[in-house]
């Protein structure tokens, strides 16, 4: 997108969406979010002028015009769909805001819903994690060019280090730090955020297993430089999201538990299910958020809901717990009158 050129109280909301657009490019956002935020105030504005962005300038922009347009919009909209627009409209005033185009965001005064946390969706299937290395060790028959040791490693990175999809397809070969036997994944997260993820040993050995198999396919890498990708796909590139998805979803396949998958979850299964078990290993709900990198607390306490009958039993086994027993037993017993002696017939 081209610089724009500064806006002037006149302009068109078409106009300010492009600029407001442009200048936001400065974050980084995906392309897919920049077409999301486009669509969302588009649609909106539609719904104050049939006509839209074309026709509309900033000073129709008004509460009153914002709210109707929203409850017109939450009216054969999601919830989540109002929300990312309700988003969308507000970073475009603070943008307006900032070019002195208004005077406030009122975006406030527009009312929005509220969204129940949704539970972690995990897979639904027993020793999924085994099922799934053993499937990817062996070589796919009806793949085109099978690479055991690279799936191995690629979802074995899933299984014990939460990261998300994105965050693996940024993966290089200087995420990989620290010396033999003590590595560490460095993750650069959300908000450019980089987190630091213990590699044990074994993973070591997956992923030591995995380039090897990768210098003898493409000995013109450079395994030494930082720069260089961690997982590339069998013509040597740096592997793509949607080739990721597809990886994942033929090694659910293959190991027979497709099926079992939660809808809309597939790479994501992967992460909730390493959360999910981390907790019941031991996991304290701080530690969790560290390796998740999530920004707030709330977020990784969803999974203590999720984690309830292996939750539960961490509890029931906890020695303060059974602690806790004895004492309301020895209680109960001191308030209970002694039973009378049977007397004889």
């Amino acid at each position: 997108m081209a610089a724009t050129r500064r806006l002037s109280p006149e302009a068109r909301l078409a106009e300010v969406v492009d600029s407001w657009l442009f200048h936001l490019g400065a974050t980084k956002p995906s392309p897919r979010t920049l077409a999301a935020y486009r669509a969302d105030v588009e649609g909106v504005a539609r719904r104050i002028d049939a006509e839209g962005a074309a026709v509309l300038a900033i000073e129709d922009l008004t509460k009153r015009a914002l709210r109707a347009a929203f409850a017109s919009w939450a009216a054969d909209h999601a919830a989540s769909s109002v929300l990312r627009a309700h988003s969308a409209w507000s970073s475009l005033f603070d943008f307006l805001v900032a070019e002195d185009l208004v005077d406030g965001n009122p975006m406030s005064a527009v009312g929005k819903p509220r969204l129940a946390p949704s539970a972690p969706k995990a897979i639904k299937a027993d020793d999924a994690a085994g099922r799934l290395l053993a499937t990817a060790s062996t070589a796919d028959s009806t793949a085109r060019d099978p690479w055991p040791e690279r799936d191995t490693a690629l979802v074995a990175l899933f299984l014990v280090s939460g990261i998300r999809e994105g965050e693996a397809v940024s993966l290089g070969m200087a995420s990989i730090a620290g010396p033999v036997g003590a590595r560490h994944l460095e993750v650069t997260g959300k908000g450019n955020k980089t987190r630091s993820i213990p590699i044990d040993p074994t993973l070591e050995e997956v992923l030591a297993a995995y380039q090897i198999s990768r210098a003898a396919r493409f000995p013109e890498h450079d395994l030494d430089h930082p720069a260089t990708p961690l997982l590339v796909d069998t013509r040597g590139r740096r592997l793509a999201a949607h080739q990721i998805r597809y990886l994942v979803e033929r090694l659910y396949t293959r190991a027979g538990i497709r099926s079992r998958i939660p809808a809309g979850a597939m790479v994501h299964a992967l992460r909730h299910s390493f959360a999910t078990d981390a907790l019941q290993a031991g996991a304290d709900v701080v530690e969790l958020q560290a390796l998740l990198g999530h920004a707030s607390l709330d977020t990784t306490r969803r999974y203590l809901d999720a984690s309830g009958e292996g939750l539960r039993e961490v509890i029931k086994s906890h020695p303060s717990q059974t602690a806790l027993r004895e004492h309301t037993r020895k209680q109960q017993s001191r308030r209970s009158p002694p039973s009378p002696i049977p007397q004889p017939s």
